[in-house]
């Protein structure tokens, strides 16, 4: 059985530009013998989301994790948020989303799983 969790509230901060960005993570794994309590998986976002970091590399640190804990048969992972350095610097586009995903196992192969997860 697939398990998913989210929305999940996050804030991080930009490590290029020191600016915050917030979002929404959900996570999803297919379980093989471990399962996690869902509160952890709110805590691993947590964890992973409040250091200095990018959207791009917090998403598949939070694949890596997920699936170092669980031993899933497979991980998918979706972020979207706002980044204030978009509207306060630059181009300052105001209401963009950056979404970023990432898929490990039975996920990679099987686009109904995919689906399913969104």
């Amino acid at each position: 059985a697939q398990i998913i969790e989210g929305p999940i509230a996050f804030l991080a901060l930009c490590e290029h530009h020191a600016l915050p960005f917030l979002g929404h993570a959900w996570l999803g794994y297919v379980a093989h013998e471990d399962i996690l309590g869902i509160s952890k998986l709110t805590r691993l976002v947590r964890v992973i989301t409040r250091r200095f970091g990018v959207q791009e590399r917090m998403t598949h640190q939070l694949a890596d994790a997920l699936e170092a804990l669980t031993h899933a048969h497979g991980v998918a992972i979706y972020l979207e948020a706002e980044h204030l350095c978009t509207q306060m610097r630059g181009v300052r586009e105001l209401g963009s989303r950056t979404r970023t995903t990432a898929y490990h196992g039975v996920y990679q192969h099987d686009p109904e799983l995919r689906a399913e997860f969104r």
